[in-house]
């Protein structure tokens, strides 16, 4: 992993002596930054240290690299609905009908 890493900051680094080929990478990397929010570098940091790296970040006093956020953690739980058979449908509550039968639950 390390060799592919130094291998292609390597390669990054030999497209600096072309000022057409720097003028494209510059292209490329603003185009997106406006459609991702990081830049070229900050994608090839990010899968390089496995981290979430991103220039705006440390732009705005923050670390430029940190740990992939759990996405099930940010989620909310989700809501218990109890749901009984109506004439003609169906109706969901959040507190369970004491006086429903079980035939009339749907789960």
């Amino acid at each position: 992993m390390l060799r592919m890493s130094v291998l292609g900051a390597c390669l990054l680094g030999l497209t600096a002596c072309d000022p057409s080929t720097q003028a494209m990478m510059t292209g490329a990397s603003l185009v997106s930054l406006a459609h991702t929010k990081k830049t070229l570098g900050d994608h090839f940091n990010t899968w390089a240290f496995d981290k979430d790296c991103s220039t705006l970040q440390y732009v705005n006093g923050e670390e430029y690299c940190i740990e992939f956020e759990d996405e099930e953690a940010k989620m909310p739980p989700e809501k218990v609905l109890h749901c009984y058979r109506t004439l003609g449908g169906v109706s969901c509550y959040r507190e369970p009908d004491k006086s429903a039968s079980a035939q009339t639950r749907v789960y």
